[in-house]
C-alpha cells in the first residue's frame, strides 16, 4: 500500500509547463512492443495462458499493477496542441493519485494510456461515490420458490452461488467492519472502473479553440468530443476459450468473462436462468438490470403465450362446427351468393364461397375466446409491471442502489458547442448557458423536423393505401383467385421495408434535432431522444395496424354511390365479405415476425461482420489486450437503448392488438430466449467492455411500458367491438333467441349481407358480364343482383338508409367498450392494490440492515467515548508518575 502511494506521489513530480521534464517522466513508462515479451513473462499476474501481450496489468513494472482504464489515441494523427492538451490531462490525472503507463501498438500507429487506481485513490472514490460494500453479516437470500427452478440455475461450476450480505456505505475507518478488506480483491473490477472513470470525469483541462481561444473543460468525454482522444473504455478480463476439462479451469482472478461466456453467452444456456450477480459484477448495475428486466419479462410471457395458443387452438377445434365459415363455404348455399365487385372498372363479381379461407382464418383466431383472452392480457399487462417492481425493489436492496443518485455533469457536446458563459453563485465559476429563447428556438425547430417525420409516416402509409388498391385491381383483372390474399401479404412486406428504411432515418435525424436543442447534461439528452424516438417509432409501427383495424371498410359508399371517394374518383379501400380482421392479423404477424428477425440480422450479424472486416488486414502477432478491445464495435452512447427500444416496441405488439393475433405472445417468448444469448454474446465477445454504470431502475422505459399497458385495454376493446364479428353474431343471436333454429348462427351471413340491384352498379363500373342492347335500351346482366356487407337498406326513392340491426349493433358496441373498459380498469386497479411494490421479505432484510448500521454506529461512538477516557486515563497516569505523585 505504501509502496504504491510512493510511486503514486513519485509520479506527480512532472510540473504541467516543464515539457522536457514531462517528456522524460513518459519515456521512462513508454517501451517498444517490438522488443522480447519474454523478458515480462514473471511480471504477468494473470491467471490466463500466459501470454503477455494479453496481460491485463501493467508491464514494465517491478509489481502487478491492474489496468483499470485504457484511454487511445491516435500516432499517426499528430497535432501539436491536442499533444499538449493530452500531456496536461494526464498530469492533473496522476495529481488525481491513479498511476500511467503509456504504450503503443504493434503497427505504431496508435498510442495508450494505462491507468491503474491505486488502493489510496479507489478507498477515495469509492466514498465519494457512496459505494455501500458488503458487511460481514450474511443474509438469508433464498426464496421458497428457489428450489423449483432449481433445475434452471446456472451451472454451480462455473458460477458458484456467493451469497448475499447486508451492506452498508463504504468507510475506509472501519475496514475491519467490511467482507474480504483485502486490498486486491476488496473492490470488483467494475467498481474499480466506476471509481476510475469518476476520475476521469472530474479532471479538468484546458481546451484549444481553432481561433485561438482556450477554455477550461472537465472530463473525458469532452477530449474524445474533442478528437484529443479516440476512445476511452475498461478492458475485458482476457480471452473467451473453448470449455477444458480442468477443475481450475473457472477458478483464479479474472475469469469472469470466461464465466458468463460458458454460463450465459452460450447457446446451450437458452433455457436456464441467468447468472445475474455475475453479469452485474462485471458490466455494472445499469446493463444487469436490463437483462434482469428481459429476463423478467420473458419468463411472464409463458403464461400469456399458454393462454393465446389456446385461443388459437380452441379456434382449430372448433372451426368445423363454426357456422359461419361453414356456411361461406358451402357452394350449394350461402357461399353462393353473387359479391358485388370490390374495385371499379376491373373487378368482377365473386361468389362468397371464393371468401372461404379468409372466413375459416377469421373464426380461428376472431372465437368466443378472444373477449376472454383480452380480458386477461389487460390484466397480464399491468401484473407485469407490478411484479417487476416488487423483482426490482429486491434488486435494488441486494445490489445497494436503492437510495442511489446520479452524478450529473455537463454534457461534451454542451460545452463545446455554447460559447456563452454565466457565473455560477456558488462555485465562483464560469459555466456555460444557452439564453432561453434561443433554447425556444432550437426546442421550435427540432419539433418541427419531429413533425414532418411524421407526416412522412403518414404518407408512406397512403402510398401502401394505394399500393393495395392498385395491385388488387391489376389480380383481379388477370385472375380472381387468391388475389386478396396477395395483395395482402405483399403489401405488409412492403410496409415493413418502408417501417425499417424510415426506422433507419429517423433515429438519425432525431439524434441531430435533439443535439440541435443542446441539452446541458446527458440525462436530459437521453430523454429528450427516447421521448422523439417513441413517438415516431409508435406511428410508424403501429400506423398501418391502427388504419386496417378502426379506419379500413368504415368509410365507404354502397355500390353505386361515390360520395365518399378519394379526390372525387378513387374508391377507398374495402374489407373482405368476412370481414377486415384477418387482414388485421396478416399484418400484425407479418411486421412483428419480421421485425424481430431484420433485428436479429442487424444486431447480432452487423457487428460481427465489421468486426472481422477490421482485423482481416491487421497483422495479429505481438497484438494486445487493449488492441483487441479497440477493434471491438463501441455501443457506448446510448447503452442498450437499441434494445430497451426493440423490447418496447414489442411489448406494443403484445398487448395492443393481442386479441387480433393470440399466437404473438408465443412468437414473442422464442425470440426472447434467442435474444438474452444474442444480447449476452454481443456484450461478452461483440461489443467493448463498456463502463460500469450504477442505475436503480429502467428509467424511463417503465412509464412507457405502463402507458401501453393502459393504451391496450382502449384499443382491445375498440378491435373486438368494431373490427371483428362479436359485437354483430351477439346481437343476431339475441334476436333470433325465440326461433327453432338448431344452430344459433344459422342465416347470420345471410342477414349481414345487404341485396342490391347490380343494375346500380353501372354508372361506377365497366361490367365484364354485362350485355348491352342498346336498341331495347336495357341492360341484360348474368347476375341480376349482388350483395355487399353492410346493414342498410333501399327505400322508396333508391336511397340507402340504416337498417335497425344498424342501430342495435352500434349501441351494442358502445355498451360493450364500455363495460370491457370499466372492467379491465378494475381489474387492473385490483392488482395494483394487492400487490405491494416491496415484498415483506425485502421490507424485514431492509429493517434488519438499519438495526445493523444503528448498532454499528452505536458501536462506534462508545469505542470513541471509551478511547477518549482510557486516553485521558493514561494521560493522568504519566502525569502524577512524572510528578512523584501517587
Amino acid at each position: 500500500m505504501a509502496d504504491e502511494k510512493s510511486d503514486s506521489v513519485s509520479e506527480k513530480q512532472a510540473p504541467v509547463i516543464d515539457e522536457n521534464s514531462r517528456d522524460t517522466a513518459i519515456a521512462m513508462t513508454e517501451f517498444d512492443t517490438s522488443t522480447n515479451n519474454g523478458s515480462r513473462r514473471d511480471l504477468i499476474r494473470d491467471s490466463d495462458d500466459g501470454d503477455p501481450n494479453q496481460t491485463m496489468f501493467f508491464t514494465l513494472e517491478d509489481k502487478p499493477r491492474r489496468i483499470d482504464f485504457v484511454l487511445v489515441y491516435e500516432i499517426d494523427k499528430f497535432d501539436p496542441a491536442k499533444d499538449r492538451q493530452r500531456k496536461t490531462f494526464e498530469q492533473n490525472l496522476t495529481d488525481v493519485g491513479v498511476i500511467l503507463e503509456h504504450d503503443t501498438s504493434a503497427d505504431g500507429k496508435l498510442g495508450c494510456v494505462k491507468i491503474h487506481s491505486p488502493w489510496e485513490a479507489l478507498m477515495k472514490g469509492a466514498k465519494l461515490l457512496g459505494l455501500r460494500k458488503r458487511l460481514n453479516v450474511k443474509m438469508d437470500s433464498k426464496r421458497a420458490l428457489d428450489s423449483c427452478f432449481r433445475f434452471f440455475s446456472p451451472d454451480q461450476s462455473i458460477v458458484p452461488d456467493e451469497g448475499h450480505f447486508f451492506t452498508a456505505p463504504f468507510d475506509p475507518s472501519k475496514l475491519n467492519l467490511f467482507a474480504n478488506n483485502d486490498p486486491d480483491e476488496f473492490f470488483t473490477n467494475a467498481e474499480r472502473n466506476l471509481i476510475t472513470k469518476l476520475f476521469l470525469d472530474s479532471t479538468e483541462c484546458p481546451v484549444e479553440e481553432k481561433e485561438g481561444g482556450v477554455y477550461i473543460n472537465k472530463g473525458i468525454d469532452s477530449l474524445i468530443n474533442h478528437e484529443v482522444y479516440s476512445a476511452a473504455f475498461p478492458l475485458h478480463e482476457g480471452n473467451i476459450k473453448p470449455m477444458s476439462n480442468d477443475p481450475n479451469f473457472f477458478k483464479g482472478k479474472d475469469k469472469d468473462r470466461l464465466r458468463l461466456y460458458h454460463s450465459w453467452a452460450k447457446p446451450c444456456n437458452a433455457f436456464r436462468l441467468q447468472p445475474l450477480e455475475y453479469v452485474r459484477k462485471y458490466f455494472g448495475e445499469k446493463i444487469g438490470l436490463y437483462f434482469a428486466w428481459l429476463g423478467f419479462y420473458t419468463t411472464f410471457l409463458i403464461p400469456a403465450t399458454m393462454f393465446g395458443f389456446g385461443v388459437f387452438l380452441y379456434g382449430l377445434i372448433t372451426l368445423p362446427t363454426d357456422q359461419t365459415s361453414k356456411d361461406a363455404c358451402n357452394v350449394k348455399g350461402a357461399g353462393n351468393f353473387t359479391l358485388c365487385p370490390l374495385c371499379d372498372n376491373l373487378c368482377d363479381f365473386e361468389k362468397l364461397s371464393d371468401s372461404c379461407l379468409y372466413a375459416r382464418l377469421t373464426h380461428v383466431f376472431d372465437n368466443y375466446g378472444t373477449v376472454a383472452f383480452a380480458v386477461f392480457m389487460a390484466g397480464w399487462a399491468l401484473a407485469f409491471l407490478e411484479f417487476w417492481k416488487r423483482s426490482q425493489a429486491a434488486l435494488q436492496f441486494m445490489w445497494s442502489t436503492n437510495n442511489y443518485e446520479a452524478y450529473e455533469k455537463l454534457r461534451p457536446g454542451y460545452e463545446k458547442n455554447v460559447k456563452k458563459y454565466i457565473v455560477n453563485p456558488v462555485t465562483g465559476k464560469k459555466e456555460p448557458t444557452v439564453p432561453a429563447h434561443e433554447q425556444l428556438l432550437r426546442l421550435f425547430t427540432s419539433m418541427s423536423m419531429i413533425f414532418f417525420l411524421i407526416c412522412v409516416v403518414c404518407i408512406a402509409i397512403f402510398a401502401v393505401l394505394v399500393y393495395r388498391l392498385a395491385v388488387a385491381a391489376a389480380l383481379f383483372a388477370v385472375d380472381q383467385n387468391g388475389a386478396k390474399l396477395i395483395t395482402t401479404v405483399t403489401a405488409s412486406v412492403l410496409n415493413l421495408i418502408i417501417i425499417t428504411v424510415l426506422g433507419f432515418i429517423y433515429n438519425w435525424l432525431a439524434l441531430i434535432a435533439t443535439k440541435l436543442e443542446k441539452h446541458k447534461t446527458f440525462s436530459d439528452h437521453e430523454e429528450s431522444y427516447t421521448f422523439k424516438i417513441i413517438v415516431f417509432q409508435f406511428i410508424n409501427y403501429y400506423g398501418s395496424i391502427i388504419y386496417i383495424a378502426f379506419f379500413k371498410g368504415s368509410f365507404i359508399d354502397p355500390p353505386g354511390k361515390k360520395n365518399m371517394y378519394v379526390f372525387g374518383k378513387y374508391r377507398q379501400d374495402e374489407c373482405d365479405p368476412t370481414g377486415c380482421f384477418i387482414e388485421l392479423t396478416i399484418q400484425l404477424a407479418i411486421i412483428m415476425v419480421g421485425k424481430q428477425a431484420l433485428n436479429g440480422f442487424i444486431e447480432f450479424i452487423l457487428p460481427a461482420i465489421k468486426n472481422c472486416f477490421r482485423r482481416v488486414n491487421e497483422n495479429t502477432i505481438g497484438r494486445q489486450r487493449w488492441e483487441d478491445d479497440y477493434d471491438l464495435e463501441d455501443n457506448s452512447t446510448f447503452l442498450f437503448f437499441d434494445e430497451y427500444l426493440e423490447m418496447v416496441i414489442q411489448f406494443g405488439f403484445v398487448t395492443l392488438f393481442v386479441v387480433a393475433f393470440p399466437l404473438a405472445p408465443l412468437f414473442a417468448l422464442i425470440n426472447n430466449v434467442i435474444e438474452i444469448r444474442l444480447d449476452a454474446y454481443k456484450a461478452v465477445k461483440l461489443f467493448r467492455r463498456p463502463t460500469a454504470i450504477r442505475a436503480q431502475d429502467i428509467g424511463a422505459w417503465y412509464p412507457t411500458l405502463r402507458g401501453f399497458a393502459y393504451i391496450a385495454v382502449i384499443t382491445n376493446a375498440f378491435i373486438i367491438g368494431w373490427t371483428s364479428e362479436f359485437i354483430p353474431k351477439m346481437v343476431y343471436i339475441w334476436n333470433h333467441r325465440h326461433s327453432n333454429a338448431s344452430v344459433p348462427l344459422d342465416g347470420y351471413l345471410d342477414s349481414s349481407l345487404t341485396s342490391v340491384n347490380a343494375s346500380l352498379l353501372i354508372p361506377t363500373n365497366e361490367l365484364r358480364n354485362a350485355k348491352i342492347y342498346v336498341e331495347n335500351s336495357f341492360y341484360e346482366l348474368l347476375y341480376p343482383e349482388c350483395r355487399f356487407h353492410g346493414y342498410v337498406q333501399m327505400n322508396e326513392q333508391w336511397k340507402y338508409e340504416p337498417t335497425r340491426e344498424y342501430f342495435q349493433i352500434f349501441f351494442a358496441r358502445m355498451v360493450f367498450v364500455i363495460i370491457f373498459e370499466h372492467l379491465c380498469f378494475l381489474v387492473m386497479s385490483l392488482i395494483s392494490i394487492l400487490i405491494p411494490d416491496v415484498s415483506a421479505r425485502i421490507k424485514r432484510m431492509k429493517r434488519y440492515e438499519r438495526q445493523i448500521q444503528q448498532r454499528m454506529d452505536f458501536e462506534e461512538s462508545f469505542t470513541d467515548v471509551r478511547d477518549k477516557r482510557v486516553s485521558m486515563y493514561l494521560e493522568a497516569t504519566r502525569f502524577y508518575t512524572h510528578n512523584g505523585l501517587q
